[in-house]
């Protein structure tokens, strides 16, 4: 078969041509099946919404290059008995191939930089051939092979039990010329804007097109530099650039200001955004895009907020810095000074934690036993100065209690006694609660451990409902987060509650959910995440 392809420009002329497509594909029979494959997930979401205003669709499947490899190749490697890897996987990898030889990396080996580093090398590198990698080991130095050293090492200790993209394109590819059923099932498939497309994905692709019809719907901005990587990708399916196609105008800015550092760029660009809203612009028709996450994410999140403007995109939070997240982290952490008073006091003070018989823990009274006490660190100082301070309490409100004018002192100094000799017995049960025991011998072990601690100081999923929507989300994640650092077994062989600790970091710091709804307030994201939106935005700030 051949692939053909078709050229239409960004915005709501490739949503007509999309739609005209889809049309001509189901000209016979309107339920005929077609898939598109997009190149996010955020670029089908448009271009569903967008299809749907033009009338509906019937029988249409968004599919990012992943998912379409996951629907052709899942077959062939769960006949293996390999699971998906996960980062937590992959970290594990990567420190039990540096525990046995860290190499140049020796003495930051065990830093969640070196670790975080190494995983994203992997996967860069996994998507080189082999000769390509041998000449890339030859010429690009020592510490240049030895990251190549660590990327194999960690291949081959996955191998067995686990598969990447790589494996899932390699069982999609394997299977397309036998037509699975599920090949049948997305009927004519259209590849729709492509951009930059892995080795794998350009393979898996080019030979789907080779067994199947499939359509390219490429987006032009008629700028040959900016175009260069879509040209590329379509020589990449085997397609042919077409000589002529569909002229594309090329956008100009209308208006640019100079400033003097971020912050003043934001507060313009909101200034923007509510002149266009008093002018009867909707919205959901503005968009705020920037170059670098850094510092614009938080500075435009946090300035629209402030203004009350509702506003979707990728979260500026990573899940690390939620209330369950930020919390969980620091509860793990009080190992490491020996249960300081500042760090339980801070880590008590941070989110609703779970006292005696599940009610909220008395923060500030018990802050204030802790402090009287004068505990500093220690379990020891915990039980023995809080027990001194509330039998010295009782003996006063026992003095109290003969006068009768000081009842009420009486009261009050029993009432700080309890919270004493709560907050000693809370510390002693925290401090047995941290050790892992037998439980710390395998990941598994240190998993269910976690969780546990998630359920006794911070209550499951049911105690969550009046947590705000962000924050629920982020504890799902985290949740799922702890299961699969489970899967370590067999990968990493020294598991501790340390090792558990620096692998749930570094998952929970690359963790960025999304940010409100989709279509519902004002776009904010990298400048990629305007591509495919469903129309040219009355309003789009760059910063």
């Amino acid at each position: 078969m051949t692939i053909t392809v078709e050229t239409t420009p960004y915005g709501a002329p490739a949503h007509d041509a999309l739609g005209a497509a889809i049309d001509r594909l189901k000209q016979a029979n309107r339920l005929a099946p077609v898939s598109i494959i997009v190149p996010s997930n955020h670029v089908g979401i448009a271009a569903r919404r967008a299809l749907g205003r033009r009338g509906g669709i019937a029988a249409v499947t968004f599919l990012t290059p992943y998912r379409l490899a996951e629907l052709l190749g899942a077959g062939v490697v769960a006949a293996d008995g390999r699971r998906p890897v996960s980062t937590p996987v992959l970290a594990g990898a990567v420190r039990a191939v540096l525990a046995d030889d860290p190499g140049h990396f020796a003495g930051v080996q065990q830093h969640p930089a070196t670790e975080r580093a190494l995983i994203r090398a992997h996967r860069a590198l996994s998507e080189v051939g082999p000769v390509a990698l041998d000449r890339l080991r030859d010429t690009g130095g020592s510490r240049t092979g030895d990251v190549i050293r660590v990327h194999q090492a960690v291949q081959r200790r996955l191998r067995g039990g686990f598969s990447d993209e790589q494996d899932l394109v390699t069982g999609a590819v394997t299977a397309i010329p036998d037509r699975p059923p599920v090949l049948r099932d997305l009927g004519a498939t259209i590849v729709f804007l492509p951009q930059r497309l892995t080795s794998s994905q350009a393979r898996l692709l080019r030979v789907l097109a080779e067994h199947h019809p499939v359509t390219v719907l490429a987006g032009v901005t008629g700028v040959a530099e900016a175009d260069a990587a879509v040209v590329r990708s379509v020589g990449q399916l085997g397609g042919e650039w077409p000589s002529s196609g569909t002229a594309a105008a090329t956008a100009v800015p209308d208006r640019a200001l100079s400033v003097s550092d971020a912050d003043d760029e934001v507060r313009h660009a909101v200034r923007e955004v509510v002149a266009a809203v008093r002018n009867g612009t909707p919205l959901g028709r503005i968009a705020v895009l920037y170059g670098t996450r850094e510092p614009y994410a938080r500075l435009i999140a946090d300035a629209l907020e402030a203004a009350g403007i509702g506003w979707f995109g990728t979260a500026v939070r990573t899940a690390d810095a939620s209330l369950l997240g930020r919390s969980l982290l620091a509860l793990l952490a009080l190992p490491d000074h020996d249960l300081s008073r500042h760090d339980v006091a801070a880590w008590l003070a941070g989110a609703p934690i779970r006292g005696a018989d599940n009610r909220p823990a008395p923060v500030a009274a018990w802050e204030r036993a802790s402090r009287a006490a004068g505990v500093v660190a220690g379990l020891e100082q915990w039980q023995s100065r809080l027990t001194r301070l509330a039998d010295d309490l009782e003996a006063d409100a026992q003095r109290a209690e003969r006068d009768t004018e000081l009842e009420w002192q009486a009261q009050r100094l029993r009432r700080d006694a309890d919270a004493a000799r709560t907050l000693g017995d809370f510390v002693t049960d925290l401090d047995a609660a941290l050790r892992p025991g037998g439980r710390g011998r395998t990941w598994s072990g240190l998993a269910g451990w976690c969780r546990s601690l998630v359920r006794t100081y911070l209550g499951g999923e049911a105690l969550r409902t009046d947590w705000p929507p962000e924050e629920q989300a982020a504890a799902l994640r985290i949740d799922a987060a702890i299961d699969r650092l489970g899967d370590l077994d067999g990968i990493d062989p020294d598991p501790s509650p340390a090792a558990f600790r620096r692998a749930l970091e570094l998952q929970l710091a690359d963790d960025l959910g999304r940010h409100g709804t989709f279509g519902t307030g004002v776009l904010v994201g990298s400048v990629q995440l305007a591509l495919g939106r469903c129309q040219r935005p009355a309003r789009h700030l760059d910063l």
